[in-house]
């Protein structure tokens, strides 16, 4: 066989290789709205001090922490902090909102609170099978905005509320160009030299899906409180 021909096959199943290799880490990650079985445990914390810094949270709510893999989904942090999830337990199913990490949680595993926990299971069991998948948040008006405290126009963190998706991504415009901010696992996206004046910004659901907003200037001297403005857009269903 001549060599070109080696040759050309050795690269065809090279590239063949990196395909195979490329669509498996691909499908690494579930879809957004696919179902998930694990386990639920329950807990009375995550109302405040939660790891999504979701403070004040109703304690009439019902909520859960989540796993690290899928907190963290498809590698972004804190990407489902904020998310809804409808919940199938052996007695029956209830929506329960993302509020807080399960950090020792194995796949798919929720530290539902009390309430949720005997909605779905017995409590006397402690550890129940589960089946959990996103759903939209049952929510009405717009979105909103936390600044957190020491935000300026130099260094600003800002964390998006109100969603009917979970938000994954958002950027800010400057000189007509879009700038990422970096999502940090305390649930708020970091931006660098954001300037003085009002800002425009967008995010972008786990669907994919993207809006854009203005918010007003930041704190000129970085010395506010973490506080909260409304927003003028929302997410579409």
């Amino acid at each position: 066989m001549k060599k070109s021909s080696l040759k050309r096959k050795f690269i065809v199943s090279t590239v063949v290789a990196m395909n195979l290799l490329f669509c498996s880490s691909i499908q690494a990650f579930a879809a957004w709205n696919d179902n998930h079985s694990s386990y639920a445990t329950y807990t009375g914390s995550g109302y405040s001090g939660g790891a999504a810094l979701l403070d004040p949270i109703s304690p009439k709510m019902e909520i859960t922490a989540l796993d690290p893999a899928d907190f963290n989904y498809n590698g972004i942090n804190a990407a489902l902090a904020g998310a809804y999830l409808e919940v199938q337990g052996p007695k029956g199913k209830t929506t329960v909102y993302v509020t807080d990490l399960y950090p020792e949680g194995a796949n798919g595993a929720l530290d539902l609170c009390p309430t949720s926990f005997a909605k779905i299971g017995n409590m006397s069991a402690g550890k129940i099978n589960i089946s959990w998948h996103i759903v939209k948040a049952p929510i009405t008006g717009m979105c909103s905005y936390r600044i957190k405290e020491g935000s300026n126009p130099n260094w600003a963190a800002i964390q998006v509320r109100n969603h009917k998706y979970p938000v994954v991504k958002m950027e800010f415009l400057k000189n007509n160009t879009w700038i990422n901010m970096t999502k940090m696992p305390y649930n708020h996206f970091v931006g660098n030299g954001m300037g003085t004046g009002s800002i425009k910004i967008r995010i972008t659901d786990i669907r994919g899906i993207a809006v854009t907003d203005t918010i007003p200037a930041l704190p000129q001297y970085g010395n506010s409180s973490a506080y909260i403005i409304p927003g003028h857009v929302q997410l579409p269903d």
